[in-house]
């Protein structure tokens, strides 16, 4: 193990220290959207995606510490799946206690729709979530490095319009759209990289 490796401490390491306010605060910060985005993914009718947010965050905050990274073992994406599932489902279960005596119809519709919510389904949502918003963190964190018009052709770019079409939109030659591209495309890569580096190594 290098040097660098040993005294190198990423967010969610420093993240689990629960002394370490400013690092939750900034997990936090980077998370919450993103748990969000989860909830919302999930379908989860009748069910508070603010409050939920909340609760499963103050569950991160006392189990963080106790999650041990070990390369053999789950990630930390895997990790965070399974607590989100076992948060959502929680927090039916204490919904239906409250609703019993009042609803007994909707009760049994929500008891039907707690086996579906399955390990794997929420790491393929987190998953597919994720790599969505780690690319628009990055993108949005790198943005005032590039012009407006270097910005404007990469997105341009990645939504499938072509080199000419966007030259014409911006009154710019087409080699001129490849060079803004490659420019913006270039440091997305190593801000992508860094956040991953951030956000998924604990």
């Amino acid at each position: 193990m290098s040097e660098e490796w040993q005294t190198r401490q990423t967010l969610l390491m420093r993240a689990k220290n629960q002394d370490d306010h400013v690092a939750w605060e900034e997990f936090v910060a980077y998370y919450r959207d993103f748990i969000a985005m989860v909830l919302h993914q999930m379908n989860l009718y009748s069910v508070d995606v603010d409050d939920l947010t909340q609760e499963i965050l103050i569950k991160i905050w006392k189990s963080l510490p106790n999650h041990i990274y070990d390369q053999d073992r789950a990630r930390f994406r895997t990790w965070l799946s399974r607590l989100i599932r076992n948060q959502v489902l929680d927090h039916i279960r204490a919904s239906q206690r409250r609703t019993r005596k009042h609803a007994a119809a909707a009760e049994d519709e929500t008891v039907e729709n707690l086996p579906v919510i399955t390990e794997p389904d929420v790491e393929k949502i987190i998953q597919q979530e994720w790599e969505v918003y780690i690319v628009q963190l990055a993108l949005k964190n790198i943005s005032s490095l590039f012009s407006d018009r270097a910005i404007e052709a990469f997105s341009m770019s990645i939504d499938g319009q072509g080199m000419a079409q966007i030259a014409e939109h911006l009154g710019v030659k087409p080699n001129s759209v490849v060079k803004l591209k490659n420019r913006v495309k270039e440091r997305l890569v190593k801000e992508i990289q860094h956040l991953r580096d951030e956000l998924e190594s604990v």
